[in-house]
């Protein structure tokens, strides 16, 4: 009898906590394939024995065709978007239903992580959203521009006055320490020369914050992508507790300094602390969307933000620009060496467009078509973001449209994933999606584009809302280093690149190692 009950136990214990989590989909009429391969692809991902954007790839490609597919994040369902049509009914459409992020992964609530606006939910988001809006306007980009060109060209001429014809650089170190620097200035107004300073605190402190091939920062995101409960049980800290004390000590000193001097200074600082005593000012409905200029009128008389408050905006800020963007400007900077014919082109247009001074304007910069379309090939095939998310806020139903489709019903709580680099790799939305061929994004061949399929900053209410920054630091940084240099492989250089399977964001297997061949002007 003993036996008959543990072998009963055993097999509903096999069913609730094997079989079952993974007839979800199959439950909701949804595509799911196989579930082994979907399960090894999870096993792959936590071993870090496949980059992050293989990962998403080969969930993307598990069934062919259709609009979405169900997919399993270990037993977690996850219903992923597929087609650009699908994509935009849910995030732009119909963007109520789905607003918020789902918890990729958070800290302890005292970490800075959990209040910036990227992990914000509902009306607290759409407050923080409104408050930082102004930061990133078009006039605001063309305030920080001098600042930007001139860090660029101090960059520059740090490498010209290096000796030799060709000057070989890790071009992941030097252009980490150009995003710092613009970065500390246009948050914070304080100047920093990272090159020279080598070991100034906002570098070190951000290196540490953004090491995602750190084995203990791999675990921690893990387990709380997977085991939420488990990690917050134990408290599991991501980012360490001296990266979290720094910003907000630094933000609450800066806060104090200003408000005791009545210093007043357009940069992220300054907004929030406006925005902090409600005299934020309406966004121009030329410069914001209509949705961002009600909500903010709606919300700047009920809504106080903290010193946390803004030091969490503060450290996504760094965040973000520090690693992401550094990011893609070494992945432009090897496909410029990779493909001569298209660097060559690019520096006729560039200098066409220096000043007597050699320096550009701003005009310029915005106006360059070639630059244009090579910045935006390189967003597609290394966007800023490999993947995003929402999560279900309230009761929504997919109606059926393609064959073989029926109704699916989604409650609060479940989960969508936008695997937005291998939509990018989609040869249904671009042909030969390996290759690096600005030619895509011309003027007579992107009229022809679906804006769904090319979504590099996420899509929606949601979208990244510094992507205008960071264009702008990419062009500039380009900009001048082609003015002093072309841009050469060197002997470790890898042609094509070979992406890193144990980092968690866009990275190369052995870095950038480049080299800057001086140009004779």
């Amino acid at each position: 009898m003993i036996a008959v009950i543990l072998l009963l136990g055993a097999i509903a214990l096999i069913y609730y906590a094997i079989i079952k989590p993974f007839r979800y989909w199959a439950n909701k009429n949804v595509q799911t394939g196989d579930i082994w391969p979907l399960i090894k692809v999870n096993i792959e991902g936590l071993l870090g024995t496949t980059s992050v954007f293989e990962m998403t790839r080969k969930f993307y490609n598990n069934i062919q065709g259709g609009r979405y597919v169900g997919i399993y994040q270990f037993n977690t369902p996850v219903l992923l978007l597929k087609s650009p049509d699908i994509i935009k009914q849910l995030c732009v459409r119909d963007a109520d239903y789905f607003l918020d992020h789902g918890i990729l992964f958070v800290g302890d609530t005292t970490d800075l992580w959990t209040k910036n606006i990227l992990m914000l939910k509902g009306q607290h988001w759409k407050n923080v959203r409104g408050a930082l809006s102004p930061c990133y306007t078009s006039s605001k980009m063309k305030s920080m521009f001098n600042l930007m060109c001139k860090t660029a060209e101090q960059h520059a001429e740090y490498f010209a006055k290096q000796g030799g014809e060709i000057i070989e650089v890790e071009l992941k170190d030097a252009l980490t320490r150009f995003t710092n620097d613009i970065i500390a200035n246009t948050a914070f107004g304080i100047e920093v020369d990272s090159l020279v300073d080598r070991k100034n605190e906002f570098y070190v402190m951000l290196r540490k914050s953004t090491n995602f091939a750190d084995p203990w920062m791999k675990f921690a995101i893990s387990l709380y992508q997977f085991y939420p409960n488990v990690a917050k049980l134990f408290k599991v800290k991501i980012f360490p507790e001296k990266v979290d004390h720094f910003f907000l000590n630094l933000v609450k000193d800066t806060i104090k300094f200003r408000e005791e001097q009545k210093i007043k200074r357009s940069d992220m600082i300054g907004l929030l602390i406006e925005a902090k005593h409600g005299q934020q000012k309406e966004i121009q409905t030329e410069e914001a969307s209509v949705g961002e200029a009600k909500e903010q009128q709606k919300n700047e008389n009920n809504f106080e933000l903290t010193d946390f408050d803004i030091a969490s905006q503060v450290f996504i800020f760094f965040f973000s620009g520090f690693e992401s963007v550094s990011s893609s400007m070494c992945f432009t900077a090897h496909e410029l060496a990779s493909n001569p014919d298209v660097q060559r082109r690019l520096i006729e247009e560039i200098d066409e467009n220096r000043t007597a001074s050699g320096t550009p304007t701003y005009e310029a910069i915005c106006n360059m078509t070639y630059l244009d379309m090579v910045v935006k090939e390189i967003m597609r095939k290394y966007p800023i973001i490999i993947a995003t998310d929402r999560v279900v806020t309230k009761p929504y139903t997919i109606e059926p449209k393609l064959p073989g489709e029926k109704p699916v019903h989604l409650e609060p709580g479940e989960n969508v994933l936008i695997p937005i680099m291998a939509i990018h790799y989609d040869p249904k939305n671009f042909e030969n999606p390996d290759k690096f061929d600005p030619e895509r994004f011309s003027p007579e061949n992107k009229k022809d584009m679906d804006p769904y399929s090319y979504i590099p900053f996420g899509v929606g209410p949601r979208n990244c809302i510094g992507y205008r920054f960071a264009i702008l630091e990419i062009k500039v940084i380009i900009f001048y280093l082609l003015s002093y240099f072309e841009i050469v492989p060197v002997e470790k250089t890898n042609i094509p690149v070979k992406l890193c399977k144990e980092d968690l964001n866009l990275a190369s297997e052995n870095g950038f190692p480049l080299g800057l061949r001086r140009r004779i002007l």
